[in-house]
Parts: C-alpha cells; structure tokens; sequence
C-alpha cells in the first residue's frame, strides 16, 4: 500500500511536470455559413460554390485583379472557419482579445484527402495555409472598442475531395497556444427542408419479415439490431439481420454517376448474409465490401464494388464452380473474408463443423485464376507459453487444454504482417508461417481488432479490455483495466476535465490521423447523457505502466536521499539530422495565403474584405486545378497566369494602398498568394515516402547515453554504447534495400547512424502519376527499445526508439509529361531555317508548316517540387485523332485507325500521316510496330499518304487547308527510367497542307481558264465595247422616241417639231431664239424635247444653221429657255430623276431652287458631232464622248 502511494505520488508530481507544458487555452474551430458571419455552428453539407462573390470584385477597379483576364474565376466557397480560444481557467473573451493585441495570429492548414478514384483528377497531395483575418463580433460593449473577437478563414473545397483536415497553429507571437488537428467531412446525409436541416437517411429501415427466418436463411435469433455498419467514401452499408442495404450520400463534389437516394437500397436480394467485412484501402478507383453467405449459401462470399456511387455485387465466385467447402471437401462456414487487393486475392478463414469439435483453416481464392490454395491448417489448441512473450508454431511445440478459437483477420498492407485473432493473437509476414502473442490471456477473446498501420495494434475483448501491441514486437499490454488507467482518470478527474467521468460507458475504439480515439457515453449530474469523441491516452498509460513495473531505488547523492528509477531504455535522447527537403519525399503541395491588408486603422476585417479573401482562395485553387493543361507554361508555377499582366503595377498599386485609396477597401498583394516549394523538415519522419524507380531516402539517427552524472550507480550494461543499436526492417526487401553505417562519437557519448533507404528498380509494374502504388513500409527500431522509451514533449509523452514509415513504391503524385511548345518553336524553326504561323494567330495554339520537319520536346514537371526539365526517357508518339479547319472537327480514331495511320503493320497500304524524318538508321519500334523516339531523337515528317485522313483536304480559303492532330504520347513499357506511366495528350495544328495531285491539277486547269477567259473579256471589251454600247444607246434612244410617239398619240398632240432652221437673218446667228416659242405640248415632254433636238441635229445639211458652232452655243441658251419654261410649267419633276448635265450659273440656279442635285457648275462646250445620249450615272443624264470646255 505504501509502494502504491509512492507511485501514485511521483506520477502526480510527473503529471504536474507535463501539465505545466501543457496550455491553459486551446484551438477551437467551427464552421459559419457564407452568409452567417459570427452565427451558430453550422453543418457541412452545401457543396456548390457561391457566385455573388464575383459582384464585389467589380468594385476592385484598381487593384492587383484583373477581371478580363480568361483565366479570371472569383467565387466563393458556402463556408468560413471561426478559429477561437477555449480555456479551462481563464475567460476566453478577454484571453482573445489579449492575444489579439500582442500579436497572435492563427495560421490554418487544410489538407485535403484524395478521391478514390483517379479517373476524374490525378491523385495528388495538397494543402493550403491560410492565415486568419481578425473580426470584431458583434454584441453589446460597454467602454472597450472590442469586446468580442475571432478570426476567419474561408473553408476551402476541392473537386473530388469529401474530407479535409485542419490543422491550427500559432503565429509565434503573443499568447502560447499548442497546435491542434481537426477533421471536417462533408455530409452528403443532410438536407434541407421547411423546419430546416435533417437527415436524409430516413427513421427506420423496412425488415422483410417473409425472408427472415426462412429456411433459405435461419435464424435463431431475430432482432432489429444493425450487425454490422460500413462506410465507404460516398456509401453507408448497413447489415439488419442477414439482410444488406446500403445508402448513397448526396456529393456532388464527387460527381458520382447516381444521384444520391432517398430510400435504403436492399441488395443481395436473394442471398443469406451472415457477415459484412470491410475492405480497408481502395484500388483501381474503386472500393470494396465482402458479403459473407449465410444459410443455404455457406461457402460462398460476394465481393462488392462501389465506384463512383455506383454499388455493384457481382454473381457468387461459386456459379458454376466450387464452392471453398468444395474444395475442402468438408461441411464449413466462412468466418471472415479480407481483400488483399495488391494481389487481387482474398483471404478466408474457414470453420469446419463436426459433432463435438472444429478445425480452422486459412484459404486463398486468387481472383484473376479463380482458384483456392490451401495455406494454413490452425492447431486445434493453444500452444504452451515459453516465457519468451511469443511461441513460433513449429509443429513441435507443447499445447495446453484450451481449445484455440479463432474469429477474425486482419492484415497491414504496409508492413505485409496477417493476424489471426480470437482467443489468442497468431502473427505472420507470409500467411503460411505463424508465431503466437503469449502475452496475450485467453479468458476474454478479442471483440474487434483495429490497426494504425503505422505500427500500433489495439484490440477490445468481450469483457471491454483494451489491449495494445506494436507490430514486429512480441509485447501485449492491458490499458484497460489497469492501474496506469485508473492513475490518468484520477488525476483527469483532479484536473476537472470535461472528458472524462466515473460514470461513463465505453461505446467503441478506433484510429484516425489524430491518433487513436475513443467514443464514450458520458451521464451528467441531471441524468442526460452525450457521446463524446476523445483523444485515448494511449503514450500516458503506456509510460505510467513503465513507472509502475520498473522498480526504483534509494541512492545518495550530496548527503541527500535520492529516488532512481531503474532505466529500461538503452539511450536517453534520440534525434533526426540530416533529413532531405520533405517536400520530394511525401509529395504535398505548399500554397501560403494571407488575407488582404483592409483600408480601416484598426485592421479588423469587415464581411466585404472577407469575401474578397474567399474569391482570392478560390481563384488560387482554381488556378491550381486548371494548372494540368498539355501545353507547358514559360514559367512553371500555376500563379504565373493569374498575376502576369498586372506583375509590373505591383509598386503603384502598393503606392495607393499605402494611401489608403485602394479601391473597394483592400489591397491585394499579389506576392502573399504563393506555391512554395522548398518546405523545410521539422527533425521528424514524414508521414509517409514516395519512391519512384532508384530514388533513395536518407537521413541521420543521433543516439545518446546518459551523461556521467546522470548515471551515478547504475551499472555499465545499462548505459554503454554497446547496448544501442539501431535496425531496420522493411517489408519487402526485394523492392527496398536499406545501409545502415554506424559512427561513434565516444567524446559525446553517443552513436551517430547514417540511414539510406534505397529503390532497387525491380518493381514491375508502370502506371499512372500516384495510381496503384505498391505499399511498403520502413520500421526503425532500437534494440530493446520496443514500449520502454519515451521522450517528454509540450504535447505529452511520446514513444521513441520505434518508428515505422509507409513507404509508397511506383509513381509519386504530381509528376506529369507536359509538351514543351517553347523548345520545340525554337528549335524547330533553326533546324528548318525558317517558320510559318497560320494567317489568325493562336498564342496557345501555334502553328507548323506541313513542309517542315517537326521537333516536339517534352518536359517532366513535378508539381510539388518546381522541377521542370526535358524529358530523356523513350517514348512513343501516335495520332490519335484528327480533323481539318478547326478543333471542334477533331474525330477520334478507332484502334485498328491509329494502327494505319502510324505504323506500316496496318491493313490498309499508303495510309501514314507521318514517318520518322531521320532515316539514316534503322528505326526503333515497340511489338505494335509504333516507332520509339528518346529526348535527343524526336523529329517526324508529315506525309499524309492517299488513305490517310489528311491527304486531298478541299481548301476552303484562298490558303492551303489546315489540320488539326489529336497527338498522344506515352513511354509505357518503352521507358526504364521511370515507374511512371507518362500519358499526354495534346492538340497540334498544321497548316499548308499540299493537296492531291488530281485536285491541283484541276484546280491549275480551272485557274487558268479563268485567267484567260478574264484576258480575252477584257481585249473584248477594249475592242467592241464602244461600238456595243453606241448600238445599246441608240436602242434605248429608239425605244424612249417609240414611247414618246406613243404618249403623243394617246394624248392627241401632233408628234411634230418646230422648225428647226430660223426664217429670218435676224435670229440666224441665235436659232434657239426661234425655239423659244416652242409650244408647251413640247416643252412638257422630256422625250419630245430630245427628240425634237436629236432630229435636229441629225436633219440634212440643207436644214442646219450654217454655223453648226453657234448653233450649239446658242442651244445651251436653249436648254436654258427649255428649264425655265418647265419650271413655270411645273414640270421640272422629270429633272429631279433625269437632268441634261448641261450647266450655267441659271441652270444651276434653277436647280438648286428646286431642291435638285448640283449636276456640274462648269460649262459643257459642244460640237457639231455631239449627241445627247442617256447615261446612267446615279439617275441623271449627261452629255459624253465630246470636248469639254467654259
């Protein structure tokens, strides 16, 4: 009793320790709606992002945005985070805003999970850091400017992304606050009605009381109870009974192919279900669920696969084979499945049932050959301990009476160790050789088994014990029940937390990326209970165990009793050095925001600056999204296009903000939204390691003893360098090789290890960037460290000298083949000495010459480190589709097509687009015949052959016909240098090209029939045009004197002209003065006024004045006397349409008074050869083919 009051004491006392690192306040962080700023807590179910984002940066006239950018997609996404401070002590009102003022600031990293399916968006790994915008709530205030207070950020959204994790930490300054993780999952289970938001998974689920209990499915037990629950990323599955339904959520950020239900679905309608079992980890873009049959289906299982919300259950693996009793030969029953999906093979645990006993075996059905193969027949009783914490089943050992029942499997992918738990723990890496945890008891077996898969193993017994285990390690410790645990709840208790009761019920254990967490029901002091999700002090207890157990002894030191515990660890500190930039390794994307800087002198944000921070994260991440586009870039960073017009304005528009007169209230600074590239490492172990082929990992391990007076009377076996070691274990040694090199630092009392983990290039597989990735791991463990090593940090104790690491073989995310349009410009128009653009030029789209030789260049970009180089590796080049004019005429090629077209293995002869342009030596081509190209070997010729899609393409222009290829490359199984299977589609566009023989010998033939039928037109012309058009004029001249002779008759009026020769000498030199009395018969008719001059000028000589040139002089006075008379006569209408083109002073006078066109304000000479002849030039008649002169 004294023994336990001494520890109780010292664990107080060391609790005392850890609490004083500890913070009084922590992170706190909900979820506010768009439009509901410092409102309630809400629920994470809208999904759409919010447009009227885009009217407030209409006001951001002068700014940093530029709204007629294409690229330009300013929204907003549906929620904000509300970061705030809880405290247990201290009112967190006045402790916000304290830290406020000194100058903290939360910065928030959301990291998003990657879909399951790669088809929609590559697998990628990407985190945005955001720092949050101070806001003052509002609330009444009594004499301080702020009363309440927080900070926002917006609450990204990716496409494709369904969960996402939030981790909060400090900027440094002011107020001390520890970092905190948070999960935040859409929930595609809500919807929103009438009285407000509700579950969509409706009361209750419809129980086919006809089939239960049937004699297709016994039952000995009814019960309304849900058995088993799965969830899949959009899916819930539930088992009532031995029936299955499942419910699709409604996410339309997955763009699932079903819309999410409204109903429970039943599937597996005609099948007894006595088991669901869940597949862990995805494949192939899909997920799985086993359906273990029941009833009269014993023996057979039923793999479900979900696919973009789509829930498909195949036909039994027995139709029409056996069944795995079958093949046993022997009546049973499948106690659990699991789906090793690496080796598309399924592993069984199968009871045989006889009279008074049972045997167990483990069986393999291999999915591609459909096949089962025996592995292991389990001992029917459970081997007897041999005080070394684990017996290796041999065949030769001792067994005790108890019967070994097993009940389930579990299996890590990562380390390859297989699990069989029930009554007992048996361990295995190869599913055939097995060791047993003796450390484990049987009187309580295992309920559920869960795994971290980064080396910590926890199971629940029947009786609620929790037991613990780290793989690779024979150690089994109890947490629960324990003394440790009582110890932690006592002093939880002291400490008043919230979390923690004596009246509390466990419900259920589990992992998730904050560690191992536990769900209880918790009764208050009014009798109404809650469910509280809480952190498991898993490293507590784990190191109270190691105070307990260990004992401790008395020394003396300065004539001071001293109390030493004895050291169970082989070291006392243990760093990391040395480690690479992170970035390489995990392939996570960096982007850093801030907010924008507001206008307002005490800095506080108000919701218009908030909504320019949500379209600004947005626009980012949209960026970033688009950013997978076939052409590369001049710079590669997916910010290079967004700022790349207003880069040069950064200084003026700084210049206004420093002002205060940057537009709408905020200042964007374009240098605060970045990619950053070049993370730095935190002396830690990165979650996990991509490698790609020969890559190699490798860091440092520092080891160090206890110092001379830290060790005073302990023997030299417990602190000597020759009891440190360091080991490595990987899970698959053919794939991974690890060097260990051991240096001593003896002035230093410790030992520095150099660790290289290395890719050995024999992997086999090539697939797409972070698709199908081999998982693998890398344990590192210092002997006898196992659970005795602990480091104590501001967040608790930590286990140390144990690290396990998921190593991920193959193609990392984020690597992608990009065409290098900037190189192959360039070197394209050297090599040919010349180039052509289209006539409509596409900066994005340029164009190549048919007649040049074509020299494309590749880039390998990788997306999380800024690289970006050319492309060495071999590849394979085919035109995949094509189409003339334009893009959207693009036709896909069917395989036989691209077969013809590229290769000369095709059916159809003299049908190539293109052939390799060097032909000095023999060409490289894959087994299909497609030619193989490398990074310094890559020109082509286009040739478009008779049966090729491009030959004799009609012009539709002047130009030569235009083409646009559908090109795709790829280096699958061409390539060693890489595991990754680089695939790039592109779009090229050819111009000029030459037509067909037959077509340009028409269209020569056509042109130049045309050209000389244009020569002889015009020689034609020039020779009988004047005699054609004299003919024409007398014609229409003929035809106005037959009308007018016409009209005459018809009114009665004698068609006769005045006399033409004057009568007396007096008026002989002014014939026109004669004319003057022409009666108003005449003068009223423009066509008897013509003809009557035409007939005079046109009559016998006898007739004629005789001077033929005063004559002509005299009639301009005529026509004069002619256009006075019909104006008095009001028939000067005609002149309106028709005028005489002869013009004087009066004439133009008289026209211009009655609203007439100006004819011509010069004098018209005529001669004794003039002829009036109708002209049409804009409705008026003139005078032509005659001098002219005043």
């Amino acid at each position: 009793m004294q023994n336990m009051q001494h520890r109780f004491a010292l664990l107080v006392l060391l609790h005392m320790q850890v609490c004083q690192l500890l913070k009084d306040c922590e992170w706190k962080v909900v979820l506010n709606d768009f439009d509901n700023l410092g409102g309630d807590q809400a629920v994470f179910f809208r999904q759409h992002p919010v447009t009227s984002v885009a009217s407030v940066f209409q006001n951001l006239t002068d700014s940093a945005i530029d709204l007629n950018d294409k690229n330009s997609h300013y929204l907003g996404f549906p929620y904000y985070l509300k970061i705030n401070l809880t405290c247990l002590t201290q009112d967190a009102v006045k402790v916000i805003r304290k830290a406020h003022l000194t100058g903290l600031r939360p910065i928030v990293t959301v990291r998003f999970e990657a879909s399951v399916n790669p088809e929609h968006q590559k697998p990628e790994q990407l985190q945005i850091e955001m720092k949050g915008a101070p806001y003052r709530l509002q609330g009444p205030c009594a004499s301080e400017e702020v009363c309440q207070m927080c900070w926002y950020t917006p609450m990204p959204m990716m496409k494709r992304s369904v969960m996402m994790e939030v981790l909060v930490e400090s900027n440094g300054l002011g107020l001390e606050v520890d970092s905190k993780r948070f999960l935040m999952n859409i929930n595609g289970y809500m919807k929103k009605t009438e009285t407000g938001l509700q579950s969509s998974l409706g009361d209750k689920v419809a129980i086919d009381s006809c089939w239960i209990g049937s004699l297709n499915c016994p039952l000995y037990m009814f019960s309304s109870s849900i058995y088993d629950a799965i969830a899949m990323e959009s899916v819930l599955f539930i088992r009532q009974n031995q029936l299955v339904y499942y419910f699709t959520g409604n996410y339309s950020v997955l763009s699932p192919r079903v819309p999410g239900s409204s109903l429970w679905t039943r599937v597996l309608n005609d099948i007894c279900v006595s088991q669901l079992n869940p597949v862990h980890f995805p494949h192939n873009g899909s997920e799985y669920v086993i359906a273990v049959g029941g009833g009269m289906h014993e023996g057979e299982f039923f793999l479900g696969t979900i696919r973009d919300g789509v829930v498909q259950f195949p036909e039994s693996h027995a139709r029409g084979r056996k069944t795995v009793c079958e093949y046993l030969k022997i009546s049973c029953t499948i106690l659990w499945a699991i789906y090793i999906t690496e080796e598309e093979k399924i592993v069984l645990l199968v009871e045989e049932t006889k009279k008074n006993e049972s045997s167990y075996y483990i069986v393999a059905y291999d999915q591609v050959n459909a096949a089962f193969r025996m592995l292991y027949h389990l001992p029917r009783f459970i081997p007897k301990d041999t005080e070394k914490g684990f017996v290796m089943l041999l065949g030769l050992e001792e067994y005790t009476d108890s019967l070994l029942i097993p009940r389930g499997l579990s299996y890590n992918p990562f380390s390859t160790i297989f699990y069989i738990w029930g009554n007992v723990v048996l361990q295995s890496y190869d599913l055939v050789n097995y060791i047993l945890l003796s450390g484990f008891p049987q009187e309580s077996p295992i309920s559920y088994f869960i795994l971290s898969y980064v080396g910590e193993v926890v199971f629940v017994t029947d009786s609620e014990e929790i037991w613990f285990s780290v793989e690779g390690s024979s150690v089994v410790s109890r947490l629960h029940p324990s003394e440790a645990w009582d110890m932690y709840l006592s002093l939880q208790l002291m400490r008043e937390s919230k979390d923690f009761s004596l009246n509390e019920s466990f419900v259920s254990l589990f992992f998730n990326k904050e560690g191992l967490q536990q769900l209880v029901y918790i009764m208050d002091g009014q009798g109404e209970g809650k469910l509280i999700k809480r952190n498991f002090p898993l490293h507590y207890i784990l190191s109270y165990q190691l105070l307990i157990v260990n004992q401790y002894r008395s020394v003396y030191f300065h004539n001071a009793q001293n109390i030493r515990f004895i050291h169970p660890c082989s070291f006392s500190v243990m760093h990391l050095v040395d480690l690479p930039a992170p970035q390489r390794f995990t392939r996570m994307e960096h982007y850093c925001t801030e907010p924008p800087d507001v206008m307002d002198s005490t800095g506080f944000h108000n919701n218009m600056s908030l909504v320019v921070y949500q379209g600004l994260i947005f626009q980012l991440l949209w960026l970033h999204a688009d950013y997978s586009r076939p052409y590369a870039d001049p710079v590669h960073d997916p910010t290079w296009r967004w700022w790349k017009n207003r880069k040069k304005y950064a200084e003026y528009f700084f210049y206004v903000a420093s002002n205060g007169n940057s537009s709408g209230g905020v200042y964007v600074n374009m240098e605060s939204y970045l990619k950053i590239y070049d993370l730095q490492p935190n002396n830690e172990l990165p979650s996990k390691i991509y490698l790609d082929k020969n890559n190699v990992y490798s860091f440092s391990v520092f080891l160090s003893i206890k110092l001379t007076r830290e060790s005073r009377r302990e023997m030299l076996e417990e602190n000597s360098l020759d009891f440190v070691w360091l080991t490595i274990v990987l899970a698959h040694p053919k794939f991974v090789v690890s060097n260990l090199h051991r240096h001593y630092l003896i002035g230093r009392g410790s030992i520095l290890y150099t660790v290289t983990i290395s890719d050995t290039g024999q992997y086999a597989k090539q697939e797409l960037s972070g698709t199908n990735l081999l998982k693998s791991s890398m344990a590192l463990k210092v002997i006898n460290a196992g659970t005795n090593c602990y480091q104590y940090t501001v967040s608790g104790p930590k286990l140390q000298g144990y690290a396990m690491v998921p190593i991920l073989i193959g193609c990392p995310p984020g690597k992608r083949l990009a065409f290098d349009i900037t190189r192959t410009l360039r070197y394209t128009t050297k090599q040919n000495k010349r180039y052509f653009d289209c006539t409509h030029k596409n900066p994005e789209l340029p164009c190549f010459s048919f007649s040049d030789v074509f020299y494309p260049f590749f880039l390998i970009q990788d997306m999380v480190t800024g690289d970006s180089g050319p492309f060495m590796g071999s590849y394979v080049l085919r035109i995949i589709g094509g189409g003339p004019y334009s893009e959207s005429r693009i036709h896909i090629y069917s395989p036989s097509e691209i077969l013809d077209y590229n290769t000369k293995n095709g059916s159809t002869p003299q049908s190539l687009i293109w052939m390799r342009a060097n032909r000095t030596k023999p060409p490289l081509t894959n087994s299909e015949g497609f030619d193989i190209f490398s990074g310094t070997d890559g020109g082509i010729k286009w040739v478009c052959e008779q049966n090729s899609p491009c030959y004799d393409v009609v012009p539709l222009e002047l130009t030569a016909p235009d083409y646009f290829f559908l090109v795709e490359v790829s280096n699958r199984a061409v390539d060693n240098s890489t595991y990754c299977d680089y695939d790039l589609e592109f779009v090229i566009h050819i111009h000029g090209l030459r037509l067909s023989p037959s077509r340009a010998i028409t269209f020569m033939k056509i042109s130049m029939a045309i050209l000389t039928s244009i020569v002889v037109l015009y020689i034609l012309h020039q020779v009988l045009g004047p005699m054609i058009w004299a003919g024409f004029t007398r014609l229409i001249q003929r035809v106005e004197e037959a009308i007018a002779v016409w009209t005459a008759t018809a009114r009665g009026t004698p068609n006769t002209c005045p006399p033409c020769r004057p009568t007396s000498a007096a008026t002989a030199t002014c014939p026109g003065a004669a004319w003057k009395n022409w009666p108003p018969s005449v003068l009223s008719s423009p066509s008897r006024v013509h003809a009557c001059i035409q007939t005079c000028l046109s009559s016998p000589q006898s007739q004629q004045p005789e001077r033929p040139y005063t004559f002509l002089l005299c009639s301009l006075r005529l026509a004069r006397t002619i256009v006075t008379k019909l104006a008095l006569l009001g028939g000067f209408s005609w002149l309106k349409q028709r005028g005489s083109g002869l013009s004087t002073a009066a004439l133009e006078q008289t026209i211009v008074s009655q609203n007439c066109k100006d004819l011509n304000p010069r004098g018209i000479g005529l001669n004794a050869s003039a002829r009036l002849r109708p002209v049409e030039n804009g409705g008026w008649y003139s005078i032509i083919g005659l001098p002219q002169f005043n």
